[in-house]
Parts: structure tokens; sequence; C-alpha cells
């Protein structure tokens, strides 16, 4: 029998048709109302154990498990979680914390910048402190800051300022960043952790292939996926092209620091330190100095859309409602790995024409018309394009009847 959703009302009506074929043709000594109301309540009671075994089938899979916590004869548990520590995700991240490097100017040499001094941004109204003491030898001094509370909200970038709170007698009171450690991270949310467990079910670890690579990536905060390559220059090399969780990095462009976090992750356990990650012969840092050349961020390829002849809505409604289609057309594609990607369902040609399938969907549901639609990259006209290593799209500038939207 299969499974299909029933409503109350469906229920009831088929009890009662049950009910009155037998009782009334045998008896005849139960009224009607009797009947109507007995078959209202028990297929209530029916509907709720119905869904009830429906709820409890869906947690067989990672993808439709439970996110929240529910509390199962006295056991408090969270199915989608539960998955994730089976099978070797862990519980979902926390939010890190901010940690970069400042450039402080020096009043006062042979003297030290004591640890848990306090600075305050400007742009992100975060406080930040000093972690350890620097001694002040030279004209300027480098100092490891960390944001006191953890989230993007605290991120800051090279060149940005602070101000120390209270004015300090050895350094200036304003310093600027002059790298950044660690970016900071929101608490992850259902649909970030939910992608992770799945694609941790789907690979399993092969002891250095090119999807585990993206496994241990993915255990760094940040990460959105991971791009394997060969090194075609080297046979032994392998080339990681990382993309960055929106949330972060709102280009999917990450940054030095996360690149060098993927790099450490794919090499030594995070918990134990151990080197027990990738194949010692494998080489992803190629100068042997910690800076891992070859692994790199993704690269973001621009398309501009024309959209001509709308007809039947206003123009700033259309483009405020196929945008959204759009992009998420262009964020879906990505470049195509044998081994990861799926063959069946290939993502790493850009087309023009599925471009045009999605605007046609979109435009019908509201019963609007265009006549043509064209793909322009670099200013140029491109029917097609085929995503290389490392490339993602996204949609760049949106035409419609001439107008930029």
């Amino acid at each position: 029998m299969a499974f299909e959703n029933k409503t109350i009302k469906e229920i009831r009506d088929m009890l009662i048709t049950a009910f009155q074929s037998e009782f009334n043709r045998s008896l005849r000594i139960l009224p009607r109302s009797f009947i109507k109301i007995f078959s209202t309540i028990i297929a209530g009671i029916f509907i709720v154990l119905y869904k009830l075994i429906g709820w409890f089938f869906l947690q067989i899979y990672p993808e439709t498990a439970y996110w929240k916590e529910v509390k199962v004869l006295g056991f408090k548990i969270r199915p989608l979680v539960k998955w994730g520590v089976l099978i070797g995700v862990g519980e979902p991240r926390s939010g890190t914390q901010w940690k970069g490097e400042i450039e402080v100017s020096v009043t006062n040499r042979n003297s030290t910048l004591n640890p848990g001094a306090q600075l305050k941004s400007s742009l992100t109204g975060k406080i930040y402190i000093t972690e350890k003491p620097v001694s002040l030898l030279g004209e300027t001094a480098f100092v490891e800051i960390t944001c006191t509370t953890p989230g993007t909200a605290g991120n800051l970038q090279d060149g940005d300022e602070l101000n120390f709170v209270s004015p300090l007698g050895n350094v200036k009171k304003t310093a600027t960043v002059s790298g950044v450690l660690r970016d900071g991270t929101d608490d992850e949310t259902e649909a970030d952790y939910r992608s992770r467990v799945v694609n941790r079910y789907r690979l399993q670890p092969q002891g250095g292939s090119l999807s585990d690579y993206r496994i241990w990536a993915s255990y760094v905060p940040g990460v959105l996926n991971t791009y394997p390559y060969n090194n075609p220059e080297s046979p032994a090399g392998v080339i990681l092209y990382i993309s960055g969780n929106p949330a972060v990095f709102p280009d999917r462009v990450p940054s030095k620091a996360l690149l060098i976090q993927v790099g450490d992750a794919c090499s030594y356990d995070p918990e134990t330190g151990r080197a027990n990650r990738k194949p010692v012969t494998a080489i992803i840092d190629p100068d042997f100095d910690r800076t891992y050349r070859n692994i790199r961020p993704v690269c973001i390829v621009d398309f501009d859309i024309r959209i001509d002849g709308v007809t039947g809505i206003s123009l700033e409604d259309f483009a405020e409602i196929i945008r959204p289609g759009i992009e998420s057309y262009f964020l879906g594609r990505e470049p195509y790995i044998r081994g990861l990607s799926d063959d069946n369902n290939k993502t790493n040609i850009v087309s023009r024409n599925n471009v045009s399938s999605v605007i046609d969907q979109i435009a019908l549901s509201v019963k609007a018309e265009f006549e043509t639609v064209a793909m322009y990259r670099n200013g140029g006209l491109e029917p097609t394009y085929t995503l290389d290593m490392g490339e993602l799209s996204r949609l760049n500038k949106l035409f419609i009847n001439g107008e930029e939207f």
C-alpha cells in the first residue's frame, strides 16, 4: 500500500461510508448523527498516528531529518545532528571570533604592550583585545588582536583602522589592520549543516582521493565547497579551489587566512594534530612554508543578461520577479570534476537557452511576455560558456528593454 497523505475529512468520509454500509444493513440501530460524530473522532486519532509514522519515516534520511530538538520517551534528541555525529561530521559549528594582526606606531621604545588592551572599530562597533605581550623595540610593532564577540559582524579587512579605548603611553591611539588570521563566522545554519551531513554521507573517505579533500576542507568554518584537481605541472601535486560561504564572503571568494586553514585541515587532524589526512606524497604546499600555494580561491565569471521586448508588466516588477531566479541559476553552476560531479546532471555549462527557459517559466506565472534574451561576458555575446578549473558563475548586470536594473 502506498503511503499517501490524507486529510481528516477524507478519512471521516471513508469511515462514515463503511459504518453506514455495515451496521445499518444488519442492525439499523445506530443513528446517522452518532456515526458522523464517532467517525470524526476516530479520524482525528488516526491522522495523528498517520502523521507521526510519516515523521519517523523522514528521520531515516539525512536530507529530511528534523533539525530541532525533540523529546522521545524522556530522551532529548536532534535527529539531523545525531546523523552528523554518527557519520563523523560532528555537531553544528558555533560562531568563531575574528582574529587579525594590527600595526601600531610606537611612542615609547623599550616598553611592552600588555595583553588585554582594548581597541574599538568605528566600522563594526565591536571591541577587540590584544592577546599576547609585545615588546616595543622599533618605530612600529605588530600585535595580534581578537574580537570579543563571535560572528561575521566583527570582520575587518587589511587597512581598516581601530582606536585604543583607553590611551596608552607607549603607542599612538590609532592602529591599522595589517593582516587577517581568521575570519569570524556566525553559528552554522540548518541549510549549511544539512549540506555538510549529506555530502559526508555520500562521500565516504577513500584514503586520499579527490573526495577526501572536499571532506577535510568542509571541517573549516566558512568553506562552502572545494574543487580538487590533479596538478598538471606536477605528478604529485594537488590543486584545491575553495569557495567561501556567502554569509562570510558575499562574492564567495575566500580570504588568504581561510585558505591557510584549509591547508592545515587537509594535512593535520584538527583535534589530535596528527598528520593522518593527505598522503605523504601529495603536494599542496610546494614551498613547504605553510603558505599552501596550491590552495587557491575560486574565480568568479560575471555574465550580463539582456531581455528585450518585455510587455504585460512594468519593467520594475518584472526585474524584481525574475532576478532571484536568474541569480539562482548562475549560483547553481559549478565546474565538472569526474568522480565528484553527477554525470547525469552536469552543471558546468552556462547557457543562454537555459537562462531563457528560467525567464520563460517566471514570465508565464505573471502573464508577461518577452521577445529575446542575450547573454554577454566581458562585453561580448556568449551563447554558451563552459566553466573551467575553479570557476564559478554570477549574474553581473541585468538589462530589460535596454534599461539596467
